[in-house]
Order: structure tokens, then C-alpha cells, then sequence
């Protein structure tokens, strides 16, 4: 299944905002159709997005997983919640959940063949309490499938900002007990406590062939300086990194922190689809923070890497990076924004972010900074050119001292005063 479109009502810090995705097959015009990347600041409702889509998809499934829904209702500046959570979402499906989507819901479609429409409702309790009860719509496509958690129906993954993988005392069996499968996929999202499995609970079981091809997976979503050897040392995985044969543990927070989510994805794309290619599997993931940890040279490629390593995946993220926001079309970027009110809205740019330079980016409507410049510095640039502006001659060595400092780096200028002329860098 795919995400095709969501409509959000009174949830976190959204009174109304809709959004539309790009999926796989929607558009082929669109070079990276499996992409959705969120721009927006913090606290603009980038993480919620992920949340309520995970809710509407998930919601019959949530409801029996171990899901503890938590102040999702929006609430008004007393902490009163202003009305009852209502998540729409349209989804695309394949051949075997639409076979599987319910009779009811069929009378009731509001969508053309192959989509449905998923619905979710969070009531906040009586008394001001701020536990809250997650209920889905009779509308809702409701099927045996979305209740096997190792179906390749409904799978949707989703990663939070704090993901980690557990280093050691994993338990397969006690995180099931806390869990239900479906919600341990996404749990990450709404729990900052949640470790991602590591490889070795999973990968060392199975078939040469089919761990091969997991292996092919991971190392195509690398960068080139590091690949994955799929060999242990010590119980730990090898790596070559730089040509250095390097133990998990003792990469770097960037690269653990990735290497940590993709095994994770390829493992839990391996359970629900145990015998076919993996890069068939639809479905769809939804990561926050992709810029998390890596370096400029990551960001910039690393969503062109992810698009053509599981085509077949739908993906939706969030950013900071400007990197990240100028390797991608405006036709994938969502950004979040505020309304006359101050709630949260989402909308889409007809500006080009694609290939442009860093500071150009950041001046973009899409991050909206007047300067890319520190604080201290922009106020030393204003006087120069207030004094250019007053000054009786024209203002010629303050206009030359302010394309000066333009131009040279900041380092170099941090001695200098701003009328002395003669101390050149």
C-alpha cells in the first residue's frame, strides 16, 4: 500500500492541513516518484505528519499492539483540547489488499477502484485527563491481513529521531510481549525509549542466498567508502571502512546510526516477505530526520541512493539538511507552515530547490533565513551599510569594508575593526 493523500483535524499541533504523496507508478514524469521530503521549522508538525499517517494506516492494528496514544489532540494555550482528533488517509492498493479490503467498505467507498480510505478518531478522556483513546471509523478497510504481522500487506515502517539499535541483552520474545509486531515497526516514532533490533537477531538465520541479497541491499544504501562485509568478529559485524576492516561498535555515530534503520528495514521487509525479491516489496516508510549524524558528503546523495535501492518503497521524510532539500525536485517537497491562527498547515512550493547552492537554499521561501550569516556578524554588515547610506562622501570605505567582509571568511575578520582599512587579512 501506498499513501496517496491526508486530511488531519485537531491533531498535535494541526487544526486542519491535507497534504498529497508521490508514490511509486503515480507519476513516472517525476524522477523520483517514491520520495516525500518535509521541510519545515522545529515544532512545525514535521514529526506529527509521520505520526498520523502511521495512526490512519495502522489503526486497527495499533488498537490490539501495545499503542499508548498521548496527547494527540490538539490543544489551545489553557491545555484544553479543542475537539477530537479525525485522521483521512486515501491509500493506494495492490492486488491482494484490495482483494482483502472489507465488503462494508466497499458500500461505502468515497474513492475510485484501488484506494480506500483509512480513518482514524482520538478522543481525549473526561477530566482534563491527557491519556487518550484511539478509536478507527466503521469506514475504516478493515481486513484479516492488517492483523498478521507478517503479512506484506499494510507494512509500514516508520523511524524516530532517537532510533538506536540495541547493543546488547536483545530479547526477541520480551519485545513481542510489549508489542504487537505491526506497532514495533513505527514505535520508534512515538517512543524515544525504542531500540531498533540488531542484525544479528535476524540476518544469521537465514538462507546464503536470501542473506546475500540483504546484504546487496544495505551496502547499495551505503556510500562508497564503507561497505558491509555481512562476516562477525567477536559477535559483532565487520565493515570495511576506507579499506580498514572495522567492527560495528566502532564506527562512527553517522554511520551507526544509518547502517542501524536500514538493517532494521531490510530485516522487517525480510519478515513479511520471506521468498519473494525484495525489491518488490511495496510499502511505506517514514523516517525522521534523514540528516541525522551524516556528513555534508552523505546528505547530499543520500536520498538519491535510498530511492534507487527499494524502488518499489514509498518513502516520506523529514529535514533540516539543505543538502538534503537541494538533492530533490519541489515536486517532492512538502513544507510545513503557520496560519493567521498559529496552527500548523502543510503546502507545496513551485520554487526549484534542485542543485542549488547552500546559502541560496537557506534564503529560499522553503527555510526562509534573511542571512546565512551568524547574528553578531549581520549587525556589524547593517551599521557598515547604515554608515555607507549616511555618510556625506558617498560612503566608499564602508561600502568596500562590507563587500570585504562578504567575501573573506569570518575567521579572518574577527580581529579586524570594521572602519580600519589598512588591516588587511
Amino acid at each position: 500500500m501506498y499513501a496517496k493523500s491526508i486530511q488531519i483535524y485537531e491533531f498535535k499541533c494541526f487544526e486542519k492541513a491535507n497534504a498529497e504523496f508521490r508514490y511509486p507508478g503515480e507519476d513516472n514524469a517525476i524522477e523520483r516518484n517514491n520520495i516525500n521530503l518535509v521541510l519545515g521549522d522545529n515544532g512545525g508538525g514535521k514529526s506529527s505528519l509521520l505520526k498520523a499517517i502511521a495512526i490512519a494506516t495502522l489503526a486497527p492494528a495499533l488498537l490490539e499492539g501495545g499503542f499508548v496514544p498521548y496527547r494527540l489532540v490538539r490543544r489551545d494555550r489553557a491545555g484544553r483540547a479543542t475537539g477530537d482528533t479525525l485522521l483521512k488517509l486515501v491509500g493506494v492498493l495492490d492486488a491482494e489488499e484490495e482483494r482483502d479490503a472489507s465488503i462494508e467498505a466497499g458500500k461505502r467507498r468515497r474513492v475510485p477502484d484501488g484506494q480506500r480510505e483509512f480513518l482514524a478518531r482520538v478522543k481525549s478522556r473526561e477530566r482534563g485527563n491527557d491519556s487518550l483513546s484511539l478509536e478507527r471509523t466503521s469506514e475504516t478497510p478493515i481486513s484479516d491481513l492488517i492483523h498478521d504481522d507478517f503479512s506484506p500487506s499494510f507494512f509500514v515502517v516508520g523511524y524516530g529521531a532517537t532510533r538506536r539499535v540495541e547493543s546488547e541483552g536483545y530479547s526477541e520474545s520480551s519485545s513481542r510481549k510489549r508489542r504487537g509486531r505491526r506497532y514495533q515497526r513505527v514505535a520508534s516514532l512515538f517512543e524515544d525509549q525504542v531500540t531498533l533490533r540488531p542484525m544479528q537477531s535476524w540476518l544469521l538465520r537465514l538462507s546464503p542466498s536470501r542473506k546475500a541479497e540483504c546484504i546487496e541491499l544495505i551496502n547499495s544504501a551505503l556510500p562508497d567508502n564503507i561497505r558491509f562485509l555481512g562476516e562477525l568478529d567477536e559477535d559483532e559485524f565487520l565493515f570495511e571502512f576506507d579499506g580498514v576492516s572495522t567492527p560495528y561498535p566502532a564506527l562512527s555515530d553517522g554511520y551507526r546510526f544509518f547502517i542501524g534503520w536500514i538493517g532494521d528495514l531490510v530485516g522487517q521487509m525480510n519478515e513479511v516477505s520471506p521468498e519473494l525479491p525484495l525489491k518488490d516489496l511495496r510499502g511505506i516508510v517514514l523516517v525522521d530526520e534523514i540528516d541525522l549524524h551524516l556528513h555534508p558528503s552523505w546528505q547530499r546523495d543520500v536520498v538519491g541512493r535510498l530511492s534507487d535501492t527499494f524502488p518499489a518503497l514509498q518513502f516520506v521524510f523529514t529535514s533540516h539538511s539543505p543538502l538534503v532539500a537541494a538533492s530533490v525536485r519541489s515536486d517532492n517537497v512538502i513544507v510545513t507552515g503557520t496560519s493567521e491562527n498559529g496552527t500548523a498547515i502543510l503546502e507545496r512550493m513551485n520554487e526549484s530547490l534542485y542543485g542549488r547552492g547552500i546559502e541560496s537554499v537557506l534564503l529560499s521561501p522553503y527555510f526562509g533565513l534573511d542571512s546565512a550569516r551568524p547574528a553578531a556578524e549581520r549587525e556589524i554588515s547593517q551599521n557598515l551599510a547604515d554608515a555607507a547610506a549616511k555618510s556625506p562622501d558617498g560612503g566608499l570605505n564602508e561600502a568596500e569594508e562590507f563587500l570585504r567582509r562578504l567575501a573573506q571568511p569570518m575567521e579572518k575578520l574577527q580581529a579586524r575593526r570594521p572602519n580600519d582599512r589598512n588591516n588587511d587579512a
